[in-house]
């Protein structure tokens, strides 16, 4: 960030983080964290120096705009119910159980309870860790087994006889916008979260020792950098996409992906929150149907459950899909392993890609003809 140490520090004690003006990568459209939802000062100014910690530490910027929102209900909750508590030495562990029962007797979906008291948790631990929070009692405390979490449910795969339909070629050509096209094949080619996607740098492919192209680029969820193969169809796509930029962008853009509108230099890349319009409209206008005949909405991620159950049911192993998809942890890949077999006589002819497996061990990408 241009301006200094003291330009900086205004901008960290501002009730409004930039992220550009901060120096920190964030998506487009969601560059902003508002700390205004923390009505107590004590605990906002707590809150801004965790959170500068977490971007200090490679916390993505869109993290910390949640955990904003997050600490907001336990505001509000102090606002309804402890009113007089001005300090952390009143967040006690008595607190805390009322907290949890009033959290649990909201009408928030449990995964919105469940990130806002593990926002809560997180916060208190690096507090009493850190020493950052004077006079915060020993038992201010909320347990793992106290956090509920959202059951889990089995993945949001598009059937078969909707994709024949989204996959035809006459269809695809009728998404207006060559740019949007060539992204939603590949988000239907590769099961990639469609932001990540979006933010594609422009030569993405590389080429492994044997010559089959891959997809690098940078897995937002768990901050690492990815690699996956791609199918003929990707490659091809993603090619054809370079070529438009090209003649769009004679002096050339970072992105594969730049935005369609009011981007005249290219400079910004293609945004996430504008997909799901996208397909909407596309959808409406080549009528999707499903085997009842009743109109039905995909929307982008459920390309993503679609590609991990298609492989699921096509026996590569759960723990080379992990890999594949970029999963954290083999929990959420397990999700897919539900509805194994659905099609065991189709389930091959529906991957993807037909090549590049990693191998038992997880670590070589080999082929298999």
């Amino acid at each position: 960030m241009a301006g200094g140490g003291e330009a900086i520090e205004a901008e960290y004690a501002s009730d409004d983080w930039v992220a550009a003006r901060l120096g920190v990568p964030a998506r487009r459209g969601q560059g902003v964290a508002h700390f205004g939802g923390i009505r107590q000062q004590w605990l906002r100014e707590a809150a801004k120096r965790w959170f500068r910690f977490r971007l200090s530490t490679g916390c993505a910027f869109l993290t910390v705009k949640g955990g904003t929102t997050a600490l907001g209900r336990f505001s509000l909750f102090l606002t309804e119910r402890h009113p007089s508590v001005c300090h952390p030495s009143g967040i006690t562990r008595d607190l805390l159980v009322d907290h949890l029962s009033w959290m649990a007797s909201s009408t928030w979906a449990i995964s919105t309870r469940s990130n806002s008291l593990t926002n809560l948790k997180v916060f208190l631990d690096w507090g009493r860790r850190h020493g950052t929070f004077e006079g915060l009692p020993g038992d201010a405390v909320i347990y793992e087994e106290e956090v509920s979490r959202p059951a889990d449910a089995l993945p949001r795969f598009i059937p078969e006889f909707v994709m024949a339909q989204l996959e035809s070629e006459a269809n695809l050509a009728r998404i207006p916008n060559s740019t949007t096209r060539h992204l939603v094949i590949v988000l239907m080619e590769t099961g990639m979260r469609g932001g990540d996607a979006c933010e594609l740098a422009f030569s993405p492919i590389i080429e492994d020792s044997v010559g089959w192209p891959c997809l690098r680029f940078a897995n937002s969820k768990v901050s690492v950098e990815q690699l996956i193969p791609l199918s003929a169809m990707a490659a091809k796509t993603v090619r054809a996409q370079q070529a438009l930029v090209r003649a769009s962008w004679p002096e050339g853009s970072p992105w594969l992906f730049p935005g369609i509108l009011q981007n005249p230099a290219g400079t910004r890349p293609y945004a996430h929150s504008s997909i799901s319009g996208q397909l909407g409209r596309w959808q409406k206008a080549i009528d999707v149907r499903d085997e009842a005949g009743q109109t039905v909405r995909v929307h982008a991620h459920q390309f993503r459950h679609t590609v991990g159950t298609r492989l699921i049911n096509a026996g590569v192993p759960q723990h080379v899909i992990q890999k594949l998809l970029g999963h954290a942890s083999p929990r959420m890949t397990a999700r897919y392993a539900k509805p194994r077999k659905l099609h065991p006589t189709r389930a091959k002819a529906q991957v993807g890609w037909s090549g590049p497996f990693w191998s038992s061990d997880g670590d070589v990408l080999v082929h298999r003809p």
